[in-house]
């Protein structure tokens, strides 16, 4: 597997975890430390601070998720990526539906065993802006 396609396995896990409602699949994907930056929301730290943030969220909705890779680099152990997500809620307790979408950047970070665990998760719901 080319380290391209263990990030993006990476991901696949986060997101399959969020879609089926096992917190454990997502936090596992994390290093015990890792940093949210959720635009309008406080900073989240630690995957217990994790698993605080998402347990209502999966209970509260039906969730689908999907990210975008547009750019991918690596600094030796580390994985720098920046993409899009898009996802689907339906809420439980009024059938409304949601589409959460925007840019995220993600940053991984080999772990002692080899494997790749996230540190920092940074989002931004805002304006999709060329830069050349």
């Amino acid at each position: 597997m080319t380290e391209r396609e263990e990030i993006e396995a990476v991901i696949n896990s986060w997101n399959n975890g969020l879609d089926n409602g096992d917190i454990e699949a997502m936090v596992a994907t994390c290093d015990p430390h890792a940093m949210t930056v959720n635009e309008r929301q406080p900073v989240t730290i630690g995957t217990q601070g994790i698993r605080d943030k998402y347990v209502p969220r999966i209970a509260a909705a039906e969730i689908t998720s999907r990210y975008d890779i547009e750019e991918l680099q690596f600094f030796g152990e580390v994985a720098v990526v920046s993409g899009r997500f898009h996802g689907t809620m339906k809420m439980r307790d009024s059938g409304e539906i949601r589409n959460p979408e925007g840019r995220l950047v993600l940053v991984y970070k080999r772990d002692e065993n080899g494997a790749w665990k996230m540190i920092l998760d940074i989002d931004n719901n805002g304006p999709v802006l060329a830069v050349n």
